[in-house]
């Protein structure tokens, strides 16, 4: 089985579906702009944290099974990026619809969520900082660490400013994560058992779903699928009453 078959079997038709759903219920030319730029962004903060981690062997993907490569990633793991991000936004605009919501408050950057802002980020660099020799001496938190530390920072400050509009939807946001995280952990299992990609386990710390998937694989997905799920909340009409 090919990287490119997987998307065929598991991603490609949820997307599909998810797409063909959120057409019938809004299918604005407006979000569909704001979707394809915040594909956009997804690509550029995911692509060099992925790259990284594949050129450190924390995953990879055997080369029979893949297109081409960008640097370090297969082409297919970059559609991932897109596709994810689809899948959580459209489910996301479609739990919006179903669900009732009392008002959203604006965004908020006063100078006091500035400030919360500029603390978060330094605080974020020092402890990056006071940490690489713990990181050199515990390789098998490699993988965990570095989910964190790049994803979690933005979870946070998405919060700082956009509290007002997160909290009245914050059960649209819990169920576009646990229904896009859970189905994407469950494809991956499948996929890790056929050696589509597979994990150095010496970079994780050893806890494994289904005897094979590292937790911190897990992690990643409704990690990932938070961070999208807030960002349309935040980006797109169709989240707004």
């Amino acid at each position: 089985m090919t990287y490119r078959g997987f998307h065929y079997r598991w991603t490609l038709p949820v997307l599909a579906a998810l797409g063909v759903a959120w057409y019938q219920i809004d299918g604005d030319v407006l979000t569909l702009g704001i979707l394809a730029a915040l594909c956009v962004v997804v690509i550029g903060f995911t692509f060099p944290w992925d790259n990284w981690a594949v050129e450190q062997g924390i995953w990879d993907f055997p080369e029979g099974r893949l297109l081409f490569r960008i640097r370090s990633l297969p082409i297919e793991e970059i559609s991932f990026f897109v596709i994810q991000t689809l899948q959580v936004a459209f489910a996301t605009a479609i739990l919006c619809r179903l669900l009732p919501s009392q008002q959203l408050s604006p965004v908020s950057f006063t100078s006091d969520v500035g400030i919360r802002i500029g603390v978060t980020l330094g605080l974020w660099l020092i402890l990056g900082r006071m940490t690489r020799t713990w990181r050199v001496a515990h390789r098998s938190f490699r993988y965990a660490w570095h989910l964190g530390y790049w994803f979690l920072p933005i979870i946070v400050l998405q919060w700082l400013f956009g509290a007002g509009m997160l909290m009245p939807r914050l059960d649209v946001i819990i169920y576009a994560t646990l229904i896009i995280g859970t189905y994407l952990s469950v494809a991956d299992v499948w996929a890790v058992r056929r050696g589509i990609w597979f994990f150095d386990h010496a970079q994780t710390t050893g806890h494994r779903i289904a005897t094979i998937l590292p937790w911190e694989e897990v992690a990643f997905f409704y990690m990932t699928s938070l961070l999208v799920a807030q960002s349309a909340i935040l980006l797109v009409p169709a989240a707004h009453p």
